[in-house]
């Protein structure tokens, strides 16, 4: 019932962040895929393909590529941190489509503060392969740090899925975005669900280095990137008083 209120209610959300605010959302979000690609491009300064975890030289591994996977995490995390900027706007912008109580844009930035939450987590995991210490570490112990850090990652997928959901929820019935948008941010929900199923094969594509795994996580850059110039370009317009979008 309180989902049915927050699609159908009646009453007018405040204006939208304008000017330079909105502007700083917008740019947040292609920072944010910026700084992702960046960090997916380090996998070119690695010496070679990542070996498995219980691999006798998987510490020798870590040592010859330290400076890269560190510089790789915090490119991810940082990555998440602007994302984060991004979706406080994406926010205000499905709540000025969604009349109150705006019971789908909390569920859409709720789940995507969490699937953050849980990418930061999961870089802290890979980031703590990298400290000197873990060349002392018996590789069994660094066996599971690896896989804690493969499977909170893979976790992520699961709210992000939530998130991008309920993005297409509002944009397909209230044009909080185009349509074009809201059948993307569809796409993404699927390509993160499935995501999370790569945890249950272990080889193949769909395992959780596969190629297909892989594609999967580029999805949502389907809609990160072209929602932050429509947010640049196209403000967003408020709800009006009898439920449908003003102008």
């Amino acid at each position: 019932m309180e989902l049915n209120a927050g699609l159908r209610g009646t009453a007018r959300h405040p204006d939208p962040p304008a000017g330079a605010f909105r502007c700083t959302g917008a740019v947040s979000g292609l920072l944010s895929a910026g700084l992702g690609i960046a960090g997916g491009l380090l996998e070119s300064a690695l010496t070679g393909p990542w070996p498995d975890a219980a691999d006798p030289g998987y510490a020798q591994y870590l040592a010859a590529n330290r400076v890269p996977i560190l510089a790789q995490s915090l490119l991810f995390v940082f990555s998440s941190a602007a994302l984060l900027w991004f979706l406080g706007f994406v926010r205000a912008r499905l709540r000025c489509a969604e009349p109150a109580p705006g019971t789908v844009s909390v569920i859409a930035f709720g789940a995507g503060a969490l699937a953050v939450g849980l990418n930061i987590l999961g870089q802290a995991a890979q980031i703590t392969l990298t400290l000197p210490s873990q060349g002392r570490v018996p590789p069994d112990v660094a066996a599971a740090v690896a896989d804690l850090c493969l499977v909170t990652l893979n976790l992520a997928n699961l709210p992000a899925g939530v998130m991008f959901l309920a993005i297409a929820l509002v944009s397909l019935r209230l044009r909080a975005y185009p349509l074009w948008l809201g059948w993307t941010a569809a796409a993404a929900a699927g390509a993160s669900f499935v995501s999370v199923l790569s945890l249950v094969p272990v080889a193949g594509p769909l395992s959780p280095t596969g190629g297909l795994t892989t594609a999967l996580r580029l999805v949502p850059l389907l809609w990160y990137v072209p929602a932050a110039v429509v947010m640049l370009r196209r403000p967003a317009t408020p709800q009006a008083a009898d439920g449908k979008a003003a102008g």
